[in-house]
């Protein structure tokens, strides 16, 4: 972001989060409101205040509550400031369409603000068909990644740094532990693919609530010393060039950054056939794509690619696909002109 044009701040209502020791190197300050649960009248209060003390111009919000809270607070900044903060909404995925309260929650919040982000057609779809969103604010920017950082690496550095042997198929999956991302098939399906590659290795990077829980179905399994629970890391793109494949089994999904850094990274690709992730993946070019929730599918997909000849001819054509759609100066390009579009409207 050019740091002439705009001076940011992050909010965060419920946690830092695992980037915010990032901010501070940056010089992008950071406050933390702690929000209550369902709508929150004190943290809506809070932002207006924050609002109107800060100066601030335009409000980019992330999710559906921080959705809600963040349009709400700009409406009553009006009268701190005088004039109401543009808002700017991303939306990252489906986010519960058959919730018909949450998407009741998603149209007012909507109304509220000047413009709406889809990062995929999956996710512009339900933003116009099921929360009934206005075409006119409504844009597409797609996620991006620099694929200077997520490219091809030293395969046997990385599988020496994780232990991993050289003629083992590794199996990758960078997500949090959270219940949408499905772990808990990821790791069925693992099971099967161990029946015929004994050696096989999982290596799953990434923390969250779920974490207890999979290493529980882990030692059911019997997979201790087979499935590695890294944590949170920071050095993903020295991580990737040891997997074989990239593994995604989320149950939901808008334009997964994780997956955009795998394919930048040249690897072959297994994921659920949900939200995005058919714009990223390109079934029987790039990867294989399977119905969420079955394991069975999962596996068999996870073998097909490992004993295909053209898997790395797979891996290549995925990188080809990131550079040529998903870069991350293309992305911020877009946001840059769309912050100036919307401040224009003050």
């Amino acid at each position: 972001m050019d740091r002439a044009r705009f001076d940011p701040m992050i909010i965060a209502l419920d946690e830092p989060g695992e980037l915010a020791p990032r901010l501070a190197p940056m010089d992008v300050p950071l406050r933390l409101l702690r929000r209550g649960q369902g709508l929150d009248p004190a943290v809506i209060g809070d932002l207006a205040e924050l609002f109107g003390r800060e100066g601030i111009d335009l409000v980019h919000t992330h999710n559906p509550r921080p959705h809600v809270h963040g349009a709400l607070a700009a409406l009553a900044a009006r009268r701190v400031i005088g004039k109401r903060p543009r808002v700017v909404h991303t939306k990252h995925g489906r986010n519960y369409p058959d919730d018909a309260g949450r998407v009741l929650a998603s149209r007012m919040a909507s109304a509220l603000s000047d413009r709406i982000v889809a990062v995929s057609d999956d996710a512009r779809r339900v933003a116009l068909e099921i929360e009934r969103g206005s075409a006119r604010r409504l844009v597409t920017i797609r996620n991006g990644v620099d694929t200077r950082v997520y490219e091809p690496g030293d395969a046997a550095r990385a599988r020496q740094a994780l232990d991993v042997p050289a003629d083992v198929l590794h199996v990758g999956c960078v997500a949090r532990l959270s219940a949408e991302k499905d772990h808990a098939t990821l790791i069925q399906a693992f099971a099967r693919v161990r029946t015929s590659h004994p050696g096989a290795r999982l290596t799953l990077v990434g923390d969250g609530p779920e974490r207890e829980a999979l290493e529980a179905l882990v030692k059911k399994f019997g997979l201790q010393g087979a499935v590695h629970f890294l944590g949170h890391r920071d050095d993903v793109p020295v991580l990737l060039p040891g997997f074989d494949l990239f593994t995604l089994a989320s149950r939901t999904e808008g334009t997964s950054l994780t997956l955009l850094e795998a394919a930048a990274a040249g690897l072959p690709i297994v994921a659920t056939r949900v939200g995005g992730n058919p714009e990223i993946v390109t079934h029987g070019e790039t990867g294989l794509l399977v119905p969420a929730g079955e394991p069975a599918a999962l596996a068999d997909a996870i073998s097909s690619v490992w004993t295909r000849p053209d898997r790395a001819q797979m891996g290549r054509a995925g990188r080809a696909l990131v550079q040529a759609r998903y870069g991350i100066g293309q992305m911020i390009s877009a946001y840059e002109t769309l912050y100036a579009e919307v401040l224009r409207l003050a």
